[in-house]
């Protein structure tokens, strides 16, 4: 597969995934518990899915804020690193209040934020280039594919945390998007653990030491 074809391969499982988040977030159950908690702990259904919106919404906001020019000072992030610069990151400890604050809008504008969002990038990727680079996480970049990955995570599992906070079935979505999601997963646990400890959870638990999962 070629990159360019690859490119968009990557951008059209992203907006796939959200369009599955807006499906699930319109059916009359979540509107009935959107102030009621969900499978996360400390946010509420509404929370969650404002969570959701935001962390796809993201993308379009770096892109946004992105000179499309603009080169990297050091090593471009990768989806793996990314997720080890989140995490330190501020604005994690500020998550659940953030969402909670942002379901404030209600059930019928988060669902329409969701769908505009899907229908933005879809518009958007369509017009950007293959080696087109966003900043993250104060500045520093990474490929646009390589976010749309990270999107992958945060939509693909928060829709499935979604669809089990209020007994639904959670929509098939292509099946290379959690391949996508456990790549990027396993690369955490080997920069966190390294690789013996990851083999050995995988296949020898008797000689498994320390807990390598989960990863988050």
């Amino acid at each position: 597969m070629g990159d360019t074809e690859t490119s968009q391969r990557v951008r059209n499982l992203v907006v796939e995934a959200i369009d599955g988040a807006a499906e699930v977030m319109a059916r009359p159950v979540v509107a009935q518990r959107w102030d009621e908690p969900s499978a996360l702990e400390g946010m509420t259904v509404g929370a969650l899915s404002a969570h959701l919106v935001r962390a796809a919404g993201a993308t379009l906001a770096y892109l946004d804020r992105t000179d499309p020019e603009a080169r990297p000072d050091g090593e471009l992030l990768t989806p793996i690193t990314y997720f080890h610069a989140a995490v330190d990151s501020p604005i994690h400890n500020q998550i659940k209040d953030v969402s909670a604050t942002e379901a404030e809008i209600g059930h019928p504008a988060t669902v329409d934020k969701c769908r505009e969002v899907a229908a933005q990038m879809r518009e958007r990727f369509a017009a950007e280039p293959t080696d087109r680079l966003v900043a993250a996480l104060g500045g520093r970049m990474l490929t646009l594919d390589d976010f749309c990955r990270t999107r992958m995570i945060e939509v693909l599992l928060h829709l499935d945390d979604l669809a089990v906070s209020v007994g639904e079935q959670r929509p098939a979505t292509d099946p290379e998007g959690p391949a996508i999601v456990i790549d990027i997963v396993m690369g955490i646990a080997r920069r966190h653990r390294g690789d013996w400890p990851i083999l050995h959870a995988l296949t020898r638990v008797e000689r498994s030491s320390q807990p390598v999962f989960p990863v988050f």
